[in-house]
């Protein structure tokens, strides 16, 4: 709930940003000017933003709208429901009967010692195998199930830097492979939203029985799994110390990894991503002949923006290698013999770079294909790709002996997911040749 509040206090800090903009300029009778339009849009795309990382943290935590209404905190031992028994109530408080984090790697490190475990983690083994949530109770066979909070924690880290998950819809999986029918909407020049056909027989005619049709998607949970090191000083001396440090490694790499899964997976045991070429509804517009080698000019971006589908417009980012930022910082229109700049604020390069294009939020991210390769720069609405994720969140083992002889525990994590676009195939419009989608890259043959 306290991520909750932070989201609305965000939303409330750009809201009055872009309050305040609007009120100079109609108390100055007077239109914005570059940079107040510069600002606002972004303050628009980041309020956009925070709103789609809201509800993705509202669905993932699967928080009630009772929750929603009161943020008081649940107590570390969880309600005291009246009739539960002990195992109900631990699976119920968010740290599952621990202090912290920390503390429960701690524990998990020692009950893979001489140690053997602790109260807290017994009882947490035993609640989360009444409730059937795995069938192993120790580190070496299967590990122990995450508390709540701390998984929280650790998907929340991903959550703050990821691209696609804040943005796609999310679907909570309790076994290992969920299928959903969709339409076969792929071509409205005859039929539409799954073959319906429509007719005008006029008065007599007889009307043709033509039945829609559908196919079947499905999210088939794949492992990925990350391992780090954390020195026996630093597991006695602090537990604090070992869950900071276990949340920024573990986090930043499961934000990495999921991440650039969900854009460019093959589909072969990991996600198919949204801008793979093993796409099969991806739209690849072909570069202007004569624009250049690993090149980007507004023409580019003019015919990209064309090819999502009209419903997505408002939906879709723009996402690119930073490699490209120096094309989209010179490009130009033609006007006349000559060309104007484009994408270059009024004070030129003096001034701070618009972070849109075509009034939609730009993103650089690595997880990009370098410049000049088809995925450098894509134009997609990721609300119509689907993400699929293990209900009981992640599972975490240690190991005392991988670096013994450097004083370390190995902690290693292992979380189970899956994602797939939801079109099967790009859509060919009721009038146009051009066809159209959610997932827009720009060719890698420019000459």
């Amino acid at each position: 709930m306290l991520k909750v509040m932070e989201f609305r206090r965000k939303l409330k800090t750009l809201k009055d940003e872009g309050n305040a903009i609007l009120v100079k300029t109609e108390t100055e009778k007077r239109a914005m000017n570059p940079e107040e339009k510069a600002r606002f849009d972004a303050v628009t795309a980041e309020m956009d933003a925070v709103e789609g990382r809201m509800d993705s943290y509202i669905k993932i935590n699967r928080i009630s709208e009772d929750e929603l209404k009161n943020p008081e905190p649940m107590k570390p031992e969880g309600r005291m429901i009246p009739g539960a028994s002990e195992e109900e109530r631990l699976l119920s408080a968010p740290m599952g009967g621990f202090k912290s984090g920390g503390h429960f790697l701690r524990d998990v490190m020692r009950a893979d010692t001489n140690n053997g475990m602790s109260e807290e983690l017994r009882k947490w083994n035993l609640a989360v195998r009444t409730a059937g949530n795995m069938e192993e109770g120790d580190g070496a066979q299967g590990g122990y199930l995450v508390p709540v909070e701390y998984s929280k924690t650790l998907i929340q880290k991903s959550l703050e830097t990821s691209i696609v998950r804040p943005r796609a819809s999310i679907q909570p999986m309790a076994s290992n492979r969920i299928t959903f029918s969709a339409d076969v909407d792929k071509d409205h020049s005859s039929n539409y939203f799954g073959g319906i056909t429509l007719y005008r027989p006029g008065e007599g005619g007889q009307t043709t029985k033509k039945n829609p049709t559908y196919e079947q998607i499905a999210l088939t949970l794949n492992k990925v799994t990350g391992l780090c090191y954390v020195s026996d000083e630093l597991m006695e001396d602090s537990v604090i110390a070992v869950e900071a440090e276990v949340n920024r490694k573990f986090g930043q790499a499961i934000a990495f990894v999921e991440d650039d899964d969900y854009l460019n997976g093959t589909g072969a045991k990991m996600p198919l991503g949204a801008i793979s070429s093993n796409n099969p509804a991806i739209v690849t517009v072909t570069a202007v002949s004569g624009q250049g080698a690993a090149t980007i000019i507004a023409d580019n971006i003019i015919d990209m923006f064309a090819r999502m589908y009209p419903a997505g417009a408002g939906n879709a980012i723009w996402i690119a290698n930073i490699e490209t930022f120096p094309q989209l910082a010179k490009l130009t229109l033609a006007v006349g013999t000559g060309g104007i700049p484009v994408w270059m604020p009024a004070g030129g390069v003096s001034g701070s770079p618009f972070n849109t294009l075509m009034g939609r939020p730009v993103i650089f991210t690595e997880k990009c294909q370098a410049l000049g390769t088809a995925g450098d720069i894509a134009f997609v609405d990721f609300s119509q790709y689907k993400i699929g994720q293990k209900t009981n969140g992640i599972q975490t083992a240690s190991s005392i002996h991988i670096r013994f002889d450097y004083g370390e525990t190995a902690f290693r994590f292992a979380m189970r997911y899956d994602g797939t676009p939801t079109w099967t195939s790009a859509l060919t419009p009721k009038r146009g040749s051009a066809t159209l989608s959610p997932f827009v890259v720009l060719s890698s043959t420019r000459t």
